[in-house]
């Protein structure tokens, strides 16, 4: 099966999914938070072989994966000062310490700075699966598709692996492929070596079950992933969210406060305030909302952006202005579906739906198998008096209908 994904990759050719965030470039594709003795001997390494260039790129990997695993923007500069010192004592053929900085770089989607340094690397080393991974992520979050299915191609070519594979799915998933998106993350989870890779294949064939309708397969793939690492923050809040959709509101309550307690990812916290709103808990839900403006802000003080984000955060409070403004810097860095969506919800929010519609369109010009896009499609339409309008909302509901977006779309269809 493998091999043949490799040669046939792209029988597909239009996406749909939330951004799933940037892959490590290379095994393990998702970041486990690091063995903190591991990062005590490679700084002894350098204590005692402070020259040793090879070794400040691996101390900045662990810091940029302790990064990404613990929502601490301090090992950011850590990562960044440990690849610059690398790149001082080996300043020519040094690939391994511009694919960290482009690594780092798209941690804080700086996706243009990504991009740069990743074809660095690779004039080096045009064979650098990590150096493509990179490429391909700043590609995709850059919306220049077509170029980044030739660089997937090539990291296929070059590695097929948990990392690549996972990224095949991604692209197939955005162009609307969901049986291919799966068989490719079936294939990855079948190539994972290590713990942290089956976690991560786990995870998103439990969001790709949950993204199309059907959250208790969802569920008993977070189930296994779990089995894993029971205390894994993510795993956790996608379980609550599936766990939610099933009604099972006391179990999800309990996923989402053990996961914010061990990583307080933004996202998470939002998904946790609505639903301790809901089940009338509107203090506690009052403390998370303040905390996910608290972590946004360190974010941002950190050197993220996160405007992406914020557009829909502040569009779901129906903060309008506020979303319009964070959605068009972010448009204005890159036009690609997610930003073209963001752009329309936050028109939308903000009462401006002809403005809106053309970004609505343009959100779906890869795929028309996103049922948040779908349902943001559908408000505008029916604000502007369309009769699209039912059939673009009743496609939301189709995609999923036990998604949040799913279930309003569902109402505003029943108000029409």
């Amino acid at each position: 099966m493998v091999a043949g994904l490799a040669v046939t990759l792209f029988s597909i050719s239009t996406v749909v999914a939330q951004p799933r965030g940037l892959l490590p470039a290379d095994a393990p594709v998702v970041a486990a938070p690091v063995d903190p003795t591991g990062m005590t001997a490679l700084q002894a390494r350098l204590e005692r072989v402070p020259g040793d260039w090879t070794t400040w790129n691996a101390l900045g990997d662990a810091y940029l994966r302790q990064s990404i695993a613990t929502a601490d923007p301090g090992y950011y500069s850590r990562a960044e000062g440990a690849f610059a010192r690398s790149l001082e004592l080996r300043p020519e053929d040094n690939d391994g310490a511009l694919t960290g900085q482009g690594a780092l770089a798209g941690s804080r989607h700086d996706f243009g700075t990504a991009l740069s340094l990743a074809q660095r690397a690779l004039d080096i080393n045009p064979y650098s699966a990590a150096a493509l991974g990179v490429q391909v992520d700043a590609l995709v979050e850059l919306g220049q598709y077509e170029e980044a299915e030739r660089a997937l191609q090539r990291m296929l070519d070059v590695k097929p692996s948990t990392a690549s594979l996972a990224r095949a799915s991604y692209y197939r998933e955005l162009h609307g492929d969901i049986s291919g998106a799966r068989l490719a993350l079936e294939d990855a989870l079948a190539f994972a070596s290590v713990e942290s890779d089956k976690m991560f294949a786990l995870q998103y064939l439990g969001e790709l079950a949950f993204a199309h309708g059907d959250p208790t397969a969802a569920v008993q793939h977070y189930d296994a992933g779990l089995r894993l690492r029971p205390d894994d923050p993510a795993l956790l809040a996608a379980r609550a969210e599936a766990r939610a959709a099933l009604g099972q509101v006391a179990g999800a309550l309990e996923d989402y406060e053990n996961s914010v307690a061990r990583l307080p990812d933004p996202g998470h916290l939002a998904e946790y305030a609505t639903l301790l709103a809901a089940a009338g808990r509107a203090e506690e839900a009052q403390q998370q909302q303040q905390l996910v403006r608290t972590v946004y802000r360190l974010l941002q003080e950190g050197g993220s952006a996160v405007d992406l984000e914020l557009a829909y955060y502040e569009a779901g409070l129906g903060n309008g202005d506020a979303a319009v403004a964070a959605a068009q810097r972010e448009y204005d860095r890159r036009a690609t579906v997610h930003t073209e969506d963001a752009l329309a919800y936050a028109l939308h929010v903000a009462g401006r739906d002809e403005e809106a519609l053309p970004h609505a369109l343009a959100a779906e010009r890869l795929s028309s198998q996103n049922g948040a896009f779908a349902y943001h499609r559908g408000l505008i339409e029916a604000a502007l008096g369309m009769p699209e309008a039912r059939a673009t909302l009743q496609r939301a509901v189709d995609i999923n209908p036990y998604s949040t977006d799913g279930v309003a779309a569902a109402a505003a269809l029943a108000a029409l």
